[in-house]
C-alpha cells in the first residue's frame, strides 16, 4: 500500500489505493485466477519493487487496443516503490534482469511490450535505456489512460537503444502555449514579407479556428 500511494509513484499507477482495492487485485493474481504473473523485487536482500507481466494472448481487449499483432508477446510493468531508490538506475536494471530471467526464460515469448502514461517521462527514458523503443501513442488503455506503447523483442535485449526524441499528445492545458509556438514560428516570414492571405471560409483557416 504504502508503494502504489507514494508521491513518487502516482504518475504510473495514479494513487490513492485503498488496502481493499489492492486486495481485490492482487489475490486473483496470487491465488491463480487471473493470468498474471507478479513478482517483489529486492535490492540486496530489500524489497524495492513490484513487477508483473502477462502473455498478451490471455487479454485480447488489451492485445486489440494496443495494436498488438503477435500474440506471443508478453506486456510487463514496473514499479519502483521505495523513495530512496528512485532515480538511482534502479528501475532499467530491474525491468532489465526481470526480462532476462523471467520473461524472456519462457521460450514462447518474442517480445515484450510496456506502456507508460505518455507524460511519464522518467518512465519513459528508463525503458529507453534498457532498449525499449517507441511503438505508437494509445489514446485509451482501457481504463481512460493515453499511453506511450513501447517495445523490445528477445533479441534485442542487452543491446540498449540511443535515447530517441520524446513525443506525446498534446494536453488541453498546453492550448495556448502551443499557439504561443506557432506564432513564433510563423513569424519570420512576416518579417521577411511573406505573408499568407486566405479568406475565412477557405478550410485551412476554419480548422485553425475551430
Amino acid at each position: 500500500l504504502p508503494w502504489t500511494n507514494a508521491p513518487h509513484a502516482k504518475r504510473g499507477y495514479g494513487g490513492g489505493y485503498t488496502f481493499e482495492e489492492l486486495e481485490a487485485e492482487y489475490v486473483p493474481v496470487i491465488d491463480g485466477a487471473v493470468p498474471i504473473h507478479a513478482f517483489v523485487a529486492q535490492l540486496d536482500g530489500r524489497p524495492v519493487g513490484l513487477v508483473e507481466w502477462e502473455r498478451i494472448r490471455d487479454f485480447p481487449e488489451m492485445q486489440h487496443a494496443y495494436g498488438v499483432t503477435d500474440p506471443d508477446s508478453a506486456a510487463c510493468d514496473i514499479l519502483v516503490g521505495e523513495r530512496d531508490v528512485v532515480y538511482r538506475g534502479v528501475g532499467p536494471a530491474m525491468i532489465e534482469a526481470f526480462l532476462a530471467r523471467i520473461v524472456f526464460a519462457d521460450p514462447r515469448i518474442t517480445c515484450c511490450v510496456i506502456d507508460p502514461f505518455t507524460d511519464n517521462f522518467t518512465a519513459i527514458r528508463a525503458y529507453e535505456k534498457v532498449g525499449f523503443r517507441f511503438v505508437r501513442a494509445v489514446p485509451d488503455d482501457l481504463e481512460g489512460g493515453s499511453v506511450y506503447l513501447m517495445e523490445l523483442r528477445r533479441e534485442e535485449l542487452g543491446r540498449p537503444r540511443a535515447s530517441a526524441p520524446y513525443l506525446r499528445p498534446g494536453r488541453l492545458d498546453e492550448v495556448a502555449l502551443a499557439s504561443a509556438i506557432d506564432d513564433d514560428a510563423s513569424r519570420p516570414y512576416a518579417e521577411v514579407g511573406l505573408a499568407l492571405t486566405l479568406p475565412p471560409d477557405h478550410p485551412f483557416v476554419v480548422a485553425e479556428t475551430k
